[in-house]
């Protein structure tokens, strides 16, 4: 009795360990990690001026702006770039632009501080509209950055176009003035 008794105890000890989870060996995967240490930072000027610059948009009769959207007055502008980094070779450079004031996240314009119904807009080199965030990004976060441009030597040259848009079907006549700030991003 007492072999039979140890006979179903080894079967039923068996059959649980059978039905017991099994450990699973999973696929062995790699994480891996690049960046580059830069030797310098990019001086910028905005057509010829000194940490910035001005663009002036050209007079616009306010009859030029049909509906909410219509644009006038585009007028090319270059953050030039100088002193920038040279090692490690391939580095990219883009700006992002922000207000903490004058950003309008609705349109992704810049509000105007004259008259009103009219903001100012800006494009990339391919007259893409560029968003005007409310705040810099971190570095090395490149959201917003626009239109990346591998450095040639210690240069690099970023196009940009400011123009009039409209944010109401009539607009006032008067003055246009807004201000927005860059970070270069390095890529």
């Amino acid at each position: 009795m007492n072999k039979t008794l140890l006979s179903a105890a080894l079967i039923a000890g068996f059959g649980v360990a059978a039905l017991a989870p099994q450990a699973s060996h999973a696929a062995t995967n790699t994480v891996t990690i690049n960046g580059k240490i830069l030797n310098a930072t990019c001086a910028a000027s905005v057509n010829g001026g000194t940490n910035g610059g001005t663009v002036t948009l050209p007079d616009e009769p306010a009859t030029a702006f049909t509906a909410v959207g219509s644009v006038a007055g585009a007028t090319p502008f270059t953050i030039a770039l100088t002193g920038c980094p040279t090692t490690p070779s391939g580095v990219q450079v883009g700006a992002q632009f922000y207000s903490t004031s004058n950003a309008d996240t609705a349109t992704g314009t810049l509000k105007n501080t004259g008259v009103t119904g009219v903001d100012v807009q800006l494009l990339d080199s391919a007259s893409a509209a560029v968003p005007v965030a409310t705040a810099a990004q971190v570095p090395g976060n490149n959201t917003g950055v626009t239109d990346p441009t591998t450095l040639t030597g210690a240069t690099a040259n970023l196009n940009y176009t400011a123009q009039y848009y409209a944010t109401a079907a009539s607009v006032s006549s008067g003055t246009v003035s807004t201000n927005v700030n860059f970070v270069i991003n390095y890529q």
